[in-house]
């Protein structure tokens, strides 16, 4: 199994869908759902969006390249946990820096 169909069935299971009723939900066959969940196809980029969208995830997520399973309900939080997980280790330091500043700014935390 690769990463897409093994994050695709937990979701799915999670939250208690079956293939028939994820296939109605996003738009697919029966059988069509039935080869993603093998792992035998691949979706296209609006399925792919549609599946993202009803289980509460990301595209990138199910793809395998980021571990953030649920989306923020901030879209802009989820641009930056993207971009921040591009960072080489001293940028991202420098961001965290820089983000912990504006945080104690905010909220006048002592800690």
């Amino acid at each position: 199994m690769g990463i897409l169909n093994e994050r695709l069935v937990a979701l799915m299971n999670a939250q208690g869908l079956n293939q028939k009723e994820f296939a109605a939900k996003i738009g697919v066959t029966e059988s069509t759902m039935s080869y993603y969940v093998k792992g035998l196809r691949t979706p296209r980029s609006k399925v792919l969006a549609k599946m993202a969208a009803e289980l509460g995830t990301s595209t990138d997520y199910l793809l395998g390249a980021s571990n953030i399973e649920k989306v923020p309900e901030n879209r802009k939080l989820l641009y930056l946990q993207r971009n921040l997980g591009k960072l080489d280790p001293e940028k991202l330091e420098k961001a965290e820096t820089i983000l912990k500043a504006v945080f104690d700014d905010i909220f006048d935390d002592e800690e």
